[in-house]
């Protein structure tokens, strides 16, 4: 549940806070690269753990920006 940077650029806009709830393929934040907005989406179901970005913060490829808790399969 590592949510990574996919390339170079600048958080925008964070669209989630710890404890929400999120489901795949949500929108998790807003990242800028090469004057192109591009959604950061969540790959796996869960509860947001950690942003660790903000709004307005550069970012690296392969940067972690949230940490998402799985939910349990049973």
């Amino acid at each position: 549940g590592t949510i990574v940077a996919p390339m170079q650029g600048t958080i925008v806009k964070v669209d989630v806070a710890v404890g929400d709830t999120v489901a795949v393929g949500q929108a998790l934040c807003v990242l800028e690269a090469m004057k192109m907005e591009n959604n950061v989406a969540a790959d796996v179901a869960g509860t947001v753990a950690e942003v660790k970005v903000e709004a307005g913060q550069a970012v690296g490829a392969g940067d972690i920006l949230v940490v998402i808790t799985p939910e349990a399969t049973e």
